[in-house]
């Protein structure tokens, strides 16, 4: 396999409350069983598997803290299949079906089916970002057990998902990274070469054209509450590339309340990057170089002066160009990125 790259570290390594930032890593895939998948975190962390029921497991107490282990549907983790059944006033669990019983037969016939198309997922736990090294152990025992990422099949739109800890909760430091996001959106696509299985599924659908117009103006000034409504009204499911809900629901949980249809947030105080492929079958690829590419990220919006102007840059060539803007917009964004140009051209 090739040497791991080194994690490089944003600009802004501690939080406001002066601790060290944290992020997390969700790394999604095929062909490893949430079984196996556990006892594989703990013979490389330690800790202790606790079963919650066959297609949830988590680990505790390890030297980085507790993993979640589980086959991303809620309809099976959560077992809201049973609805079906208790309508019918069926207790599957009850009924019994020779050495088994119709929940073990359901969730077996389920779990086949389903898992073809919807992947096995490890939540890690959030780790100092001075040691998101210790992560990549990992994701190499995940290649070395043949697990099966994003480019395995046509349908697989697995992702990795990265939960960095936002440096401060104010509302100013918000919209300079969605900002910087915005801005860099169309040279990330390229960079981290997104699949086109995650590129026309629902999961990471882009901003809509006319959101990005309205944040990058330099008139658009929200308060934190005006931005959730904001971002609602352009963004109103999950399925984002950069998920601002679990932030909102930290920051602002009663603003959320009205919308019903986001199902379960977690609030957290991360964003939540969901862009990058999962190419854990891939033998060159890291962990580092996903992070990496969101650190670019964080250069950016740590420089609040250039993300103003090339927001007027942007917004500029958007204007000018009929046909091909993502490709022009790519190419201006390696330009400044390799030789600080920030000129049209």
């Amino acid at each position: 396999m090739a040497t791991t790259m080194g994690f490089k570290l944003p600009p802004v390594r501690y939080n406001e409350k002066g601790a060290l930032r944290t992020a997390g890593f969700e790394l999604e895939y095929s062909n490893l069983s949430v079984e196996e998948s556990a006892r594989l975190v703990q013979q490389l962390y330690g800790g202790q598997v606790q079963k919650e029921n066959r297609f949830k497991h988590k680990v505790k107490g390890t030297a980085l803290g507790d993993f979640t282990v589980e086959f991303d549907l809620q309809l099976l983790t959560e077992k809201k299949y049973k609805s079906v059944f208790e309508a019918l006033h069926i207790k599957v669990e009850d009924v019994k079906m020779g050495s088994a019983t119709l929940e073990d037969e359901v969730e077996e016939k389920l779990g086949s089916l389903i898992s073809k198309v919807f992947p096995n997922e490890i939540a890690c736990p959030p780790v100092p970002i001075t040691e998101l090294e210790k992560l990549e152990k990992l994701r190499e025992a995940l290649y070395q057990h043949h697990a099966q990422g994003t480019q395995a099949f046509l349908t697989n739109a697995f992702g990795t998902h990265i939960n960095a800890e936002v440096p401060a909760t104010d509302t100013q430091t918000l919209l300079t990274y969605l900002r910087a996001f915005l801005l860099l959106y169309p040279w990330l696509l390229q960079k981290g070469h997104t699949d086109l299985a995650r590129k026309v599924s629902p999961f990471i659908n882009a901003y809509p054209a006319d959101y990005t117009e309205l944040v990058l103006q330099p008139a658009y000034t929200p308060t934190l509450r005006e931005m959730v409504q904001d971002y609602h009204a352009y963004n109103p499911d999950r399925n984002r590339p950069l998920d601002f809900y679990p932030l909102f629901a930290a920051l602002d949980e009663e603003a959320l309340r009205p919308y019903s249809n986001l199902g379960k947030v977690k609030a957290r105080k991360t964003f939540h990057y969901r862009l990058p492929n999962s190419s854990v079958a891939q033998p060159g690829w890291t962990l580092a170089e996903e992070w990496n590419n969101w650190v670019t990220i964080e250069e950016l919006a740590h420089d609040s002066e250039k993300v103003a102007r090339l927001s007027q840059e942007y917004l500029q060539l958007k204007r000018d160009t009929l046909v091909g803007f993502e490709g022009r917009w790519a190419k201006r964004t390696e330009q400044w990125l390799h030789h600080g140009d920030t000129s049209i051209k």
